[in-house]
């Protein structure tokens, strides 16, 4: 699978040396069951509890460098919460996790565990390269749960139609559905963070979607 990303001049001048970790894999298997699900679930609330029990989610290294990120652009991650923090804060207040299908529940347990918001998608409904960028005046997408997410001024991914997510929320044209066959998924990491753990990151997820993925490969892109 090959996929092209770049990173638009103003994403190389407010956020140098952003890293992407993707994780890319075929002849996908989504559907609504996933038994590993409580299992892994039972092992991250104990992690997340456990870790938070008498700190804050916001005294996190790595959730203060996302937070970093989004300011860079002037996006305030307090009011539009990166994805990961999401996922992570609705863990810790005892809502659970929405269950949506199998890779993009075993997708958000990672990201709630590594603190790095991350955007899947159905590789096939990308059209063209991949571009970075900031969104401009006017421009909105559609969500997969919301009819219209304004783009202005927030990190936004863009292919040769248009927007499609960014790193609080996907949109509804490349998301995932049970006909699915290649999937990509992409960790917008702040420079901050090392490769080792952004490595991490990805074995977990490659061991998460191995037995409904094949020709699962990582990769780490430098911008």
């Amino acid at each position: 699978m090959d996929i092209k990303i770049h990173t638009t001049r103003e994403i190389q001048q407010r956020i140098p040396r952003l890293k992407f970790g993707l994780v890319k894999g075929q002849q996908t298997t989504v559907q609504k069951e996933c038994v590993e699900f409580d299992g892994y679930f039972a092992d991250l609330e104990h992690y997340l509890k456990t870790t938070f029990a008498n700190a804050p989610l916001s005294s996190h290294p790595v959730i203060g460098h996302v937070r970093r990120m989004y300011r860079k652009i002037g996006w305030e991650p307090t009011r539009y919460r990166p994805s990961s923090e999401a996922l992570a804060r609705r863990i810790l207040q005892g809502k659970g996790l929405y269950r949506i299908y199998n890779l993009v529940d075993l997708g958000n347990m990672v990201s709630a565990r590594f603190h790095l918001p991350m955007g899947l998608y159905d590789a096939d409904k990308i059209q063209g390269e991949i571009w970075f960028d900031v969104g401009r005046e006017g421009e909105s997408y559609q969500g997969i749960s919301r009819q219209e997410i304004h783009a202005q001024g927030k990190l936004i991914l863009r292919d040769r139609i248009g927007i499609f997510g960014n790193p609080t929320a996907d949109s509804k044209r490349t998301s995932l559905s049970e006909q699915t066959k290649n999937v990509l998924a992409i960790f917008f990491t702040p420079p901050e963070i090392d490769l080792s753990y952004l490595n991490q990151t990805l074995d977990l997820l490659i061991n998460y979607f191995s037995p409904y993925a094949k020709h699962l490969e990582k990769e780490v892109i430098t911008f």
